[in-house]
């Protein structure tokens, strides 16, 4: 399930939870005729005060998201039992400022007293009123960065570089040809290694820029560079990889290298000596 897909199922698990909160409690609010000297409160109110919570328990839940995401992502592995008892406290600790939160909110805007008494009070209502809720949400969210993360993960696995063999023959023999296979939608591209002018690393992905477009590759540049190394590609930049066979000229003063398309590479110090050392054996 991508990133997109994911964000849009848990927006709408949550606003279905708000509206049966709101259809819930107005059922409860008729029913049983809570309200005293005949007052009513109307649906959008009710809807509203659960959106506002329900806001309160999405800021709070920011933190284990993204400790979630950089957890599950870099995990090449299994999560083992301390990563998860981690992310349960984490957990916790947003469950518990979200009951807080929405007490202490809650106490402001009915005027009442702000004392330990009636925060206890409050405390109490919102666990019973939201804690199985909002720890059923959490689980959820976790949950679902777990498949997300994952499903990336093994995307990256089945999009390796391949040496696949062609049908041409040349002087009477097959000719082994490098290609990067890429997956676009439903489809399998597969680009010639020799058609790659440089890698640029793009958060958890790759660009694969060619003369001609780009294309997305869920795979590490760190990576890359060790499959690479053979097929003079080399490592200039923490986020460029180049293909030496598309170098035009470099200035090592200004830190940059220009590709005989025009485009522009930064270079690093680091990738300015593994420059040097590739172009001097190279050169006649």
């Amino acid at each position: 399930m991508h990133i997109r897909k994911t964000t849009i199922f848990l927006i709408l698990f949550i606003f279905l939870i708000i509206l049966f909160d709101a259809f819930q409690q107005q059922y409860y609010l008729r029913t049983y005729d809570i309200l005293e000297n005949g007052a009513s409160i109307s649906f959008f109110e009710l809807f509203s005060s659960h959106f506002i919570r329900w806001c309160i328990w999405g800021i709070c839940s920011v933190p284990l998201a993204l400790f979630s995401w950089k957890m599950f992502a870099q995990s090449n592995s299994e999560i083992n039992t301390s990563q998860w008892l981690r992310i349960i406290g984490i957990g916790l600790v947003a469950w518990v400022l979200s009951i807080m939160l929405i007490s202490t909110l809650s106490i402001v805007t009915s005027e009442e007293p702000f004392n330990r008494s009636n925060f206890l009070s409050f405390v109490e209502f919102f666990v019973a009123q939201k804690g199985i809720s909002f720890l059923f949400a959490y689980s959820v969210l976790v949950l679902a960065i777990y498949n997300n993360a994952k499903s990336i993960v093994i995307d990256a696995q089945w999009m390796e570089i391949k040496e696949l063999s062609t049908a041409s023959q040349l002087n009477g023999k097959s000719r082994l040809e490098p290609q990067v296979s890429i997956k676009i939608g439903n489809k399998m591209k597969l680009l010639p290694l020799t058609d790659v002018t440089w890698i640029e690393s793009d958060d958890y992905c790759v660009k694969i820029h060619t003369e001609e477009k780009s294309y997305s590759l869920r795979k590490s540049l760190k990576s890359l560079e060790k499959q690479l190394a053979s097929y003079q590609f080399i490592r200039v930049h923490r986020c460029a990889l180049l293909n030496l066979e598309y170098l035009d000229q470099v200035d090592f003063e200004s830190s940059l290298i220009k590709l005989q398309d025009a485009s522009e590479l930064p270079l690093s110090k680091s990738g300015a000596q593994v420059l040097r050392t590739a172009l001097k054996a190279s050169s006649i």
